[in-house]
């Protein structure tokens, strides 16, 4: 997935997915902060090297959740006692202003 991310780019990996989930009548985005590159989330269980960065996380969510179908959204994987210096949830939390913003807008 992160290197379609990084080759593709977060809109076509969107569109793409939007569009593999035409059939369903109710979309629940989960995202799990394990996606991101370890070195922006060592809060949590399983950090992954060569993840995507905080900021295609974001623009994907935020892309993702103007969608009309999009029911519920939630953050999952920060685990506060692995994560020094806050970094993992100051990195989530941009992630979600950046959500939350679309969904007032």
């Amino acid at each position: 997935m992160t290197n379609e991310v990084k080759r593709n780019g977060v809109e076509k990996i969107a569109r793409e997915a939007l569009s593999h989930l035409t059939h369903c009548n109710l979309i629940y985005i989960s995202f799990d902060v394990d996606s991101m590159d370890s070195s922006i989330s060592k809060g949590t269980g399983t950090p992954v090297r060569n993840g995507i960065t905080e900021k295609e996380a974001g623009s994907l969510l935020v892309r993702l959740i103007q969608h009309e179908k999009v029911c519920c959204f939630e953050i999952c994987e920060v685990n506060p006692t692995l994560d020094k210096e806050n970094l993992m949830a100051e990195n989530t939390f941009e992630i979600l202003q950046k959500v939350v913003s679309q969904l007032t807008n």
